[in-house]
């Protein structure tokens, strides 16, 4: 059961909306109008958590720190560091960028109520984007690219490819996934094909990123080729996003 412990709580403003169901839901402050509005993008930068469930133009409760009850909005467990959702739920930060919360003390599963600590100030955790420039003439099953070592600790949360040189020749195909090391990523593959990978500019989205994707600063990360039909023609630029530790 979630419980609380103040160390710093703030009011003298009122609530945007009808935030009665919203109790213990990630908000936003607005000093112009001195309302307090609920977190609408995941891994916005909250204010504080809203401490009872409040009307509109009601005054509002908002705890900024110390241990907090926070409504969660997805599978949470003990320890795992905290942003808000879109709904100002907690959700684990490892695969959303954004502005860090604070800490789970306690497990929990969506739409149920944990306890947190809250860190006072806000930690940035911005996601970065590597870029890789892909030939799809020559692509064999083989290694596209070998051994990039980022330099830092971090988590891959998310991959695509994106068309420079449309394909014209039908029939052909290529799927690209990555590895840390020698083990692959749950997750982040791309097929790539003759009828995909074309008009220019087209966007081809990897499969989601579920597991296996840390890496420390001495990691290597390489992509992969297979089930290749050799291309005659085309090229894009692989985009590997990951956030930082």
């Amino acid at each position: 059961m979630a419980y609380q412990q103040d160390d710093f709580a703030f009011g003298g403003f009122t609530a945007a909306a009808d935030y009665s169901t919203n109790q213990n839901c990630a908000v936003v402050v607005t000093a112009a109008a001195k309302t307090v509005t609920l977190c609408s993008a995941a891994g916005q930068r909250a204010s504080g958590i809203l401490s009872l469930a409040t009307a509109s133009g009601a005054a509002a409760l908002v705890q900024c720190r110390g241990i907090a009850p926070w409504k969660a909005g997805g599978t949470v467990d003990i320890g795992d560091l905290l942003v808000s959702d879109s709904a100002g739920r907690c959700v684990n930060a490892a695969l959303t960028p954004g502005w860090v919360m604070g800490e789970a003390l306690e497990a929990g599963a969506v739409d149920e109520t944990i306890s947190v600590r809250l860190f006072g100030s806000p930690q940035n955790r911005a996601a970065m984007v590597i870029a890789l420039p892909i030939t799809l003439v020559g692509v064999t099953a083989a290694d596209v690219a070998t051994s990039i070592v980022p330099g830092f600790a971090g988590k891959i949360i998310k991959t695509q490819f994106v068309v420079t040189t449309a394909v014209t020749t039908g029939g052909k195909a290529a799927t690209l996934n990555l590895e840390i090391g020698t083990t692959d990523l749950t997750g982040g593959v791309i097929a790539l094909t003759s009828a995909n990978s074309t008009p220019l500019g087209v966007v081809i989205q990897g499969t989601a990123v579920s597991a296996l994707n840390s890496f420390t600063a001495a990691s290597a990360i390489s992509v992969e080729a297979s089930s290749v039909t050799a291309f005659s023609e085309g090229a894009g630029t692989l985009y590997i996003t990951v956030l930082q530790d």
